[in-house]
């Protein structure tokens, strides 16, 4: 009871501190102009050519600001739901990215938000399960009197929900998660926990009240995975002094509005106000296609990141592209706002058109910074303090054919020779007005010339500069005010 009520105390003080800090939250709001500017590229680590394995290992690097130095992990394993959670390599720089030296794994446990109360929580990545033991119950037994409520006994999986398909021979079944049996059916993330005062991290399970978790099972050459529910997104606490998370649905998800399947992807919004003991369903952002404004050709609200505007709203920023579903490595990414703290939100406008796993950062300067790619690389600056104007694109890498960078000659690239990157960007804050990038370039040079898959970082600066008419966000069109933006 004492420590609920300490926790309870913890809490309202640390909305208080926010509150009054967001008072003095540095504005953008009297200049309409931002300048980009990039540093030079960095090397963090080369790893093997990409003729070796071009997707996968030396990818999706996550980066983070411990204070005195930088960490960055870098993902050395096949892109599969079965390795998500092997060991990625991890390096660290004490000098603001401009060197780097290989550091031991454990520093992930210290990598978490740190939180009010002094302990810090991090989120592991974790491989999917191998289900290959269970019996599954085919969907022709699915009769009239055939009962979705009921729970699966254990070693069984029920009829799926719904089912969608991958190119290559991928077949996805997609359950209500309280219909799987009591060994599948948790709703939890596993957490690392350092508690504050401590220096050894300790693992724990945050409890997630997540309506309508579905989860999928991956089927492919006669073996059966269940994937994974960690959250991809990046934890930040909101100025209401709770936790925050996006994550995303399976591929194929239960419309929690009514209940039916839907093939696409679903982004989340998720809060804690205890500390992320646990964590309770904020927002939903379902994709609705209607083959026009919400393209069929896509795999709907997938990867997705989030931040609070210095004038007290949210954006919301999503990727719509997924290749297993459409064969295309390139769709939309699109943008909403809230004002009311994540209560509602606008219907998701087209912001460009294209953007793999959007990241936001907030600098100092009160200026937001937003990171997308494939093809090429961007970097875009909040023009005023609600989000609604945004700069013109900062190329970083351009969206042309760089196979010919490569080792060996290519007559006809695939799109990933085509491009020479896995376009998964990342950005971290490390002074006022800087951030650093955090990309993959699988044509970079080693000492002797070789082109090996790098991870790299360079620094975006922001100059803010004077009132302009030049205030037009990447697409060369004005986002409409948010009292013209329409709620549902």
């Amino acid at each position: 009871m004492k420590i609920k009520i300490l926790q309870t105390i913890l809490t309202l003080l640390s909305i208080l501190l926010t509150s009054c800090t967001s008072m003095h939250t540095p504005s953008i709001s009297d200049a309409k102009g931002v300048k980009l500017t990039m540093g030079e590229e960095r090397v963090i680590v080369r790893g093997i050519r990409p003729e070796e394995q071009l997707w996968g290992a030396y990818q999706f690097p996550r980066p983070y600001n411990l204070g005195d130095r930088l960490v960055v992990g870098v993902h050395v394993a096949d892109d599969d739901i079965k390795s998500f959670g092997k060991t990625n390599r991890w390096f660290e720089s004490k000098d603001k990215g401009k060197t780097w030296e290989e550091i031991d794994p454990s520093v992930a446990s210290q990598c978490g938000l740190k939180l009010q109360n002094g302990d810090r929580i991090y989120f592991p990545m974790e491989s999917g399960i191998n289900v290959d033991n269970y019996k599954m119950t085919p969907p022709q037994f699915y009769t009239p009197d055939y009962d979705f409520t009921a729970q699966a006994e254990e070693g069984t999986l029920p009829i799926p929900d719904g089912m969608t398909f991958w190119m290559y021979g991928t077949t996805i079944r997609a359950y209500n998660a309280d219909r799987l049996p009591p060994s599948l059916a948790k709703k939890e993330w596993l957490a690392m926990r350092i508690p504050a005062g401590e220096k050894e991290p300790v693992k724990e399970y945050a409890k997630v009240d997540w309506p309508y978790l579905t989860r999928v099972i991956h089927t492919q050459g006669g073996h059966s995975t269940l994937k994974p529910i960690f959250p991809r997104g990046n934890l930040k606490l909101g100025p209401d002094g709770a936790i925050w998370i996006s994550a995303f649905s399976g591929e194929g998800h239960i419309n929690p509005k009514n209940g039916q399947y839907s093939p696409y992807y679903s982004a989340e919004l998720f809060r804690s106000e205890d500390f992320g003991k646990t964590f309770k369903l904020h927002a939903h952002m379902e994709y609705e296609a209607d083959g026009n404004y919400y393209p069929y050709l896509s795999g709907g609200f997938s990867d997705s990141d989030f931040e609070f505007m210095p004038d007290g709203s949210m954006v919301w920023f999503f990727r719509s592209n997924w290749y297993g579903n459409t064969g295309h490595e390139w769709s939309p990414i699109y943008m909403s706002r809230s004002t009311d703290m994540g209560k509602t939100w606008s219907k998701p406008e087209n912001f460009a058109d294209l953007g793999t796993l959007p990241r936001l950062c907030k600098l100092e300067c009160g200026v937001v910074l937003l990171c997308y790619a494939r093809p090429g690389m961007y970097v875009q600056a909040s023009l005023n303090d609600s989000g609604t104007k945004w700069s013109k694109p900062l190329v970083v890498m351009p969206p042309s054919d760089r196979s010919k960078l490569a080792n060996v000659k290519i007559d006809k690239p695939n799109f990933h020779q085509w491009v020479g990157a896995c376009n998964n960007p990342e950005l971290v804050p490390i002074d006022k007005n800087t951030a650093l990038l955090f990309y993959s370039d699988f044509y970079y040079p080693d000492e002797s010339g070789v082109k090996r898959k790098t991870i790299l970082c360079r620094e975006i600066k922001v100059e803010i500069t004077p009132k302009s008419d030049s205030d037009w966000n990447g697409k060369g069109y004005r986002l409409p005010p948010p009292e013209k933006i329409k709620q549902f």
